[in-house]
């Protein structure tokens, strides 16, 4: 179990690290804005009214973190359950007892995540 909590952190560490990454690659000038006209994209979406696009795409920090983790979520699930064999669920039996371990989990994941994820766009290295 303590082998999951360290695959856990890292993988929470991770997700923050690429959401970083990812929100400044996109900022005005940067090289994904510049390969895929990032901004002009979210200006045009936030002109049709297509607000999840917007903001999970960049306009919105918590929305955006909200979206790179939850992404990053189920290949972390994806990466325990397939390459490591082990997830918070595997010691429990009783399918009530997974669905709500797993419910769980997920909460308490994607919450740290998200929060994280908008520490390290918002304040981390920021003076």
């Amino acid at each position: 179990m303590m082998t999951f909590l360290l695959y856990t952190i890292v993988a929470l560490i991770a997700n923050a690290s690429l959401a970083k990454i990812i929100h400044i690659s996109i900022q005005h000038g940067q090289w994904l804005d510049r390969l895929l006209n990032w901004q002009e994209r979210l200006h045009q979406w936030d002109l049709a009214d297509k607000q999840f696009l917007a903001k999970a795409g960049g306009l919105c920090e918590l929305c955006f973190s909200h979206l790179i983790t939850f992404i990053g979520f189920w290949f972390y699930a994806l990466f325990m359950n397939q390459v490591v064999g082990f997830w918070v669920t595997t010691p429990v039996d009783g399918w009530v007892s997974v669905v709500v371990f797993n419910m769980l989990w997920y909460l308490a994941y994607v919450g740290i995540g998200t929060n994280l994820s908008m520490y390290f766009i918002t304040k981390l290295f920021q003076e």
